[in-house]
């Protein structure tokens, strides 16, 4: 019988869909991973030499802890945990402490991302205490298997009187580990909570060194592949 067709639901074929008037589903929205998944690991790459004197303070590598959430409106905010701690209450928040930005769109684009151009400077202190971060040309894996659980950036870090550009690559949640059976997302009775198509393992480099210590592990659970880090 002709009719039966739309009984089936929506879904099957694109023909069902044109001959039922089932609705085409909506793409996903853009997100970042809630502060309850516990954060991004950031690994920082210097994209250049360091200026003179500035080695230490703008190193080649470097990592750091960052807080992210999406508000109403697509907009992005953001904390560096780790390099920028909350003063203690009930000390204000300085108003530089926190980034903002917004998703171009609120939807991924055709090839699954999303883009954020930039986020307001972070930064906190001043004189030689000066850190900042200007975070620019951010792009997300988004849509419903990565849910925002990644992302790259270009990232200039100010330290003191020191300046560098570094190339950002981002994972969420933040796990620390000794071993990579502690970044298994099936370990039982507790998975890292990673999801399983990054290919990451336990990484103990040097530049781990500033998020293992907050964890109070050898390393973090880290891509083992440049974005998108897939296997």
């Amino acid at each position: 019988m002709k009719n039966d067709v739309v009984t089936f639901g929506c879904g099957l074929t694109a023909a069902v869909l044109l001959l039922s008037g089932c609705p085409t589903p909506a793409p996903a929205s853009c997100q970042t991973l809630p502060p309850g998944q516990g954060g991004y690991v950031l690994r920082f790459v210097r994209t250049g030499q360091a200026a003179p004197g500035c080695d230490t303070t703008t190193p080649a590598e470097t990592s750091d802890l960052w807080i992210f959430d999406t508000n109403a409106n697509s907009q992005v905010v953001v904390h560096a945990a780790l390099t920028m701690p909350y003063p203690d209450l009930p000390a204000p928040t300085p108003p530089g402490l926190i980034g903002q930005g917004v998703f171009v769109s609120p939807e991924i684009d055709a090839n699954g991302t999303c883009q954020v151009a930039s986020l307001t400077t972070m930064t906190t202190g001043n004189g030689a205490s000066l850190l900042s971060y200007a975070t620019r040309d951010m792009e997300w894996l988004g849509g419903p298997t990565y849910q925002g659980a990644e992302f790259k950036a270009n990232v200039t870090v100010t330290s003191g009187t020191c300046s560098a550009d570094y190339g950002v690559q981002a994972l969420s949640p933040a796990v620390g580990c000794d071993s990579d059976a502690d970044c298994n997302p099936f370990k039982t009775p507790v998975g890292s909570g990673i999801f399983s198509v990054f290919d990451q393992s336990c990484n103990t480099d040097p530049w781990t060194a500033p998020v293992a210590a907050s964890f109070g592990t050898a390393g973090i659970c880290f891509f083992n592949k440049p974005y998108p880090g897939l296997k």
